[in-house]
């Protein structure tokens, strides 16, 4: 009985969104490498980026219709460490996200730019999807839809 009201509690209530920081390329090697297996879609954006905001229920859909299928989806926000609280997590549980997030906190933001993609300038949204072995296969800049989301990532997933 105790343990009902606690899960009923926890379902009005919502639960506690696990959002870490990302300080150095390990962090983001050590993601890559937990994700060896599944296809990997790597989403950067804000919560204050209007296209960003946009497209989000598009990749919380598909990570949903697609979990189980050998896919895996990190977001990585780009917001100021001082908006996490306030800002990030209230916008990733309203918009249903149950698993772990990120947030750029590395010293040098142009170290995690040149990490992802040498050719990026740091511009959100932006998205990348690797293999099932860890080798990135695309890269969009923009906003984008369910449909070309899942026409990208059923390349790999095979």
């Amino acid at each position: 009985m105790a343990l009902a009201v606690i899960l009923a509690l926890a379902a009005i209530n919502g639960y506690s969104q696990d959002i870490k920081p990302l300080e150095n390329t390990n962090d983001l090697e050590a993601i890559k490498d937990g994700a060896k297996g599944s296809v990997l879609l790597v989403n950067f954006w804000a919560s204050w980026c209007k296209p960003c905001v946009s497209e989000f229920p598009e990749l919380v859909k598909l990570y949903k219709n697609y979990k189980d299928k050998g896919f895996q989806l990190v977001f990585i926000s780009l917001d100021d460490a001082t908006d996490i609280d306030k800002a990030v997590k209230p916008f990733l549980e309203k918009q249903g996200v149950d698993f772990t997030t990120y947030y750029n906190k590395f010293a040098k933001p142009e170290d995690l730019i040149d990490y992802i993609d040498k050719n990026w300038q740091g511009a959100i949204p932006s998205t990348y999807i690797y293999d099932k072995s860890g080798t990135m296969q695309a890269g969009f800049l923009g906003t984008k839809n369910y449909e070309q989301f899942e026409s990208e990532i059923s390349k790999y997933l095979n």
